[in-house]
């Protein structure tokens, strides 16, 4: 590629200067044989509170206690001490390369220019993805790797965790991935280097994968589906469905078992090591990334299910507070599984769990085999754990104040019945032309979906993270910040008319206006959608602890609404709850509900569509 062709050459340029300074003198050497040796460092909620930050200082030693080479793949890169030790090193002789990531470099880091100015050859890719990788191969026998990039922020005030492996074989295979890279093979056109991926290093099995040529995801799968008896991770961008799924599945699994056996009601996770646990998928994740990553953050899924999560306390950033400001996030992406079985392990690396990481991103993982590595990471995720916050009262917190009449009512705060499903268009195809269509493609109106929930308390309700859900799955969620006012009928609308293009836009008009939360704003075919389901209607409001608020149906035909009539007289109908004196009864009976009976559609109804939609979204239901 161009901009990768163009760096491999001014890197070419570079004039290496032998030196004659002694690099050993200051040299850490945290052991003699083969090792897995873990860092983990400890931002702390505040600045003052930043602990075991020595990972750095040892990776500067070990660069400057280099005699061969260094290879640094970089996604990335403004860590001072680092760039100073990689100049010093390339100045003394020593064959210091790096491959990195081309928007990083575009974006001017100040690490990768100073190594540009003293022209350290440089190779950088993956352009319209990222090169995600953070390692280093010194001398061809130590490997530095793990979550966190070679950057203040990472190094500092993210939390993170690295490892360093003594081991000739290991350092080759990383050493044989950093030059595909460095001849210019990124993402697809990688090939698997030939090396195995099992290796045994002191006390510990280890494996090494690199994506997307080598199937990580598809490893991860495979541990997952083989946990017997405990799941705890830690997770920064957590996007992909199937491991979502898998985490679904195992705690169902987990639940049962709980069940059968008498330990339902033990706690899922204690911060001692008390032998009687429950099996459980527990689970911290960084709060940036279910603002940033919208609906497609697996922990919706995960709250709708119970499964217990807290989220990060980190708030160490430059402005503490604002996680946008640099700092206080959990950019781990580890899992530690089984620790309380006869088979511990660890996955780890620079791999989240999402689509670009698995199809796209170049990445490593590593999966650690023995019981002190994956105790050393338990002894990590305790601390997190204990620092986290429930994500109910976490999203309670943010929302404190955010309302003229003061601090909304949280999860813990309401009960059911104090919000109603109080009407599903559950059919939103009405076999007409969308009569505003002015294309010439006169499209028909397609998926127009909504449900409405009337707040039947006196009082605002923040409803972040609540979640509507089917009998066995999350459909989708409400993002922080969201707020139900008191008597207010909420309405939660998906309008999809035809496939998200970024080329394109949508075509006509939607048969709803002013809707209070819209599903899927870009229309974009990854998000969920509502698609209610038409013969087998089962429908529950969950808050942000997994708990169930309201239900809707009885898992057979719905109880109202469709479509009556037929030709170009058919009309759609909604679904409207009976609600007397702000009880909406059993959402689960028939009785319980009725077919709209307005005169015409309400004023949400777009005019051209009130004659054959008869629905009062976002308004009280029809008498």
């Amino acid at each position: 590629m161009n901009i990768s062709k163009m760096i491999l050459a001014l890197g070419a340029l570079g004039v290496l200067v032998s030196g004659c300074n002694d690099p050993g003198t200051d040299y850490l050497d945290l052991f003699t044989e083969p090792r897995v040796q873990i860092f983990f460092n400890e931002p702390g909620s505040r600045a003052e509170g930043q602990r075991n930050l020595n990972h750095e200082d040892i990776l500067v030693e070990r660069i400057n206690a280099a005699k061969t080479s260094v290879s640094a793949a970089l996604y990335g890169f403004s860590s001072q001490p680092v760039r100073d030790a990689l100049v010093q090193a390339h100045l003394r002789g020593v064959n210091v390369r790096v491959a990195g990531d081309a928007k990083h470099f575009l974006g001017h880091d100040s690490g990768f220019e100073e190594l540009q100015k003293h022209h350290v050859p440089m190779q950088v890719g993956n352009q319209w993805h990222i090169q995600h990788n953070k390692f280093f191969v010194i001398d061809t026998k130590i490997v530095f790797v793990g979550t966190g990039n070679i950057s203040p922020t990472d190094l500092h005030r993210n939390k993170n965790n690295w490892v360093i492996i003594n081991h000739d074989y290991i350092a080759q295979d990383y050493q044989d991935e950093f030059d595909q890279m460095f001849e210019g093979r990124f993402t697809a056109s990688k090939l698997r280097n030939g090396n195995p991926n099992f290796y045994t290093v002191g006390d510990t099995k280890v494996e090494v994968y690199f994506s997307p040529q080598e199937d990580a995801m598809g490893r991860i799968l495979e541990e997952l589906e083989a946990a017997e008896n405990d799941i705890h991770f830690t997770i920064f961008a957590f996007t992909k469905d199937q491991v979502g799924s898998r985490f679904v599945d195992k705690h169902r699994e987990f639940q049962a078992w709980n069940e059968e056996n008498g330990q339902a009601d033990l706690p899922p996770f204690t911060i001692d090591d008390s032998p009687m646990q429950q099996k459980k998928v527990v689970g911290v994740y960084d709060r940036s990334q279910i603002h940033g990553n919208f609906l497609y953050h697996e922990v919706y899924r995960l709250n709708s299910r119970g499964i217990p999560s807290r989220m990060d306390a980190n708030e160490n950033s430059r402005l503490p507070g604002d996680y946008q400001a640099g700092g206080g996030r959990l950019h781990s992406k580890t899992m530690i599984i089984d620790m309380f079985g006869d088979n511990p392990r660890v996955i780890t690396g620079s791999f989240n769990w999402s689509a670009a990481a698995t199809l796209s991103n170049d990445e490593t993982m590593l999966i650690f085999h023995g019981r002190r590595v994956a105790e050393e990471y338990y002894r990590e995720f305790q601390n997190m754990w204990g620092g986290g916050k429930q994500t109910g009262q976490a999203v309670c917190n943010i929302m404190d104040g955010y309302v003229e009449t003061g601090s909304p009512l949280c999860s813990t705060d309401i009960e059911p019945g104090d919000l109603i499903i109080s009407e599903v268009m559950w059919d939103g195809w009405n076999g007409l032309i969308d009569p505003s269509d002015r294309t010439g493609t006169r499209d028909p109106i397609d998926n127009d979906e909504f449900f409405e929930i009337y707040n039947a308390t006196d009082e605002p309700i923040n409803l972040s993270l609540f979640t509507l859900n089917s009998a066995y799955d999350a459909k989708m969620g409400f993002t922080p910040g969201t707020v139900i006012m008191p008597g207010e009928y909420f309405l939660v609308l998906d309008h999809n008319l035809v496939t998200y293009s970024d080329n394109s836009p949508q075509n006509g008009q939607h048969a709803y206006n002013s809707p209070d939360f819209v599903v899927n704003i870009p229309n974009d075919p990854r998000m969920p959608r509502l698609n209610l389901p038409n013969s087998s209607m089962y429908l529950e409001l969950r808050d942000a602890n997994g708990r169930v608020i309201d239900r809707v149906g009885d898992g057979g035909p719905p109880f109202g609404g469709g479509r009556r009539g037929d030709g170009s007289g058919i009309v759609n109908y909604s679904m409207e709850r009976i609600i007397r004196n702000g009880d909406g009864g059993d959402g689960t009976q028939r009785s319980s509900w009725k077919t709209s009976n307005a005169p015409q559609g309400g004023e949400r109804v777009n005019e051209e569509f009130r004659d054959i939609i008869i629905a009062t979204p976002g308004e009280p239901n029809s008498q």
